[in-house]
């Protein structure tokens, strides 16, 4: 058996979201990879069982990496909003940082392949997330509903925004996130 390498682990992560985002998921193939990377195909399949099982640990391994940027320096006794600010900016620094596995990871959770197992697991990293938002919601300082939608109107808006924003042509030429943050409060503010 062969021994991985992260170097060449790191190149074919990179060059599979590259070429994900660039063609699709449907077009990607291990020789594309292979020759995107100046790997032989021989080569990824000591790191990837087959196409799906590369998508999948690709994908598994972009979102964690996400939700840790995320919620980076959130300390569990921290004020609510601050908490929560924190991790809208940290999301918007995460995006401007990485927009490749960014988008990546947009186009791979709305795809087929992307499991309920999946999810489940990932919901396992989120929970310091989860938990500040409960919180906000005992202490009565949020709106009385679940967590995951109260996340969800504050991280969708901005990435929705940011998606526009950095178009070439954006119908959203100057973007202050600072005000999108507010916004976000706004709506999950009880």
């Amino acid at each position: 058996m062969r021994i991985k390498d992260e170097n060449k682990k790191a190149a074919i992560t990179k060059a599979i979201i590259g070429l994900i985002n660039e063609i699709g998921f449907a077009n990607i193939s291990m020789s594309k990879i292979a020759k995107a990377t100046g790997l032989s195909a021989a080569t990824l399949y000591v790191y990837y069982e087959n196409k799906e099982d590369m998508f999948r640990k690709v994908y598994m391994d972009v979102k964690k990496q996400m939700i840790e940027e995320c919620s980076k320096d959130i300390c569990p006794q921290e004020n609510v909003q601050e908490a929560v600010r924190k991790l809208c900016e940290n999301l918007l620094r995460y995006m401007q940082d990485n927009t490749d596995e960014f988008l990546f990871i947009e186009q791979a959770c709305n795809s087929p392949m992307a499991t309920d197992e999946m999810i489940e697991e990932l919901a396992q990293y989120n929970q310091d997330t989860i938990r500040t938002f409960q919180r906000g919601v005992q202490e009565g300082l949020l709106k009385q509903t679940s967590p995951a939608l109260l996340i969800s109107f504050c991280y969708y808006p901005i990435q929705q925004i940011f998606k526009e924003w950095r178009k070439e042509k954006s119908m959203l030429p100057e973007v202050d996130f600072e005000v999108v943050f507010q916004m976000c409060w706004d709506a999950i503010k009880r």
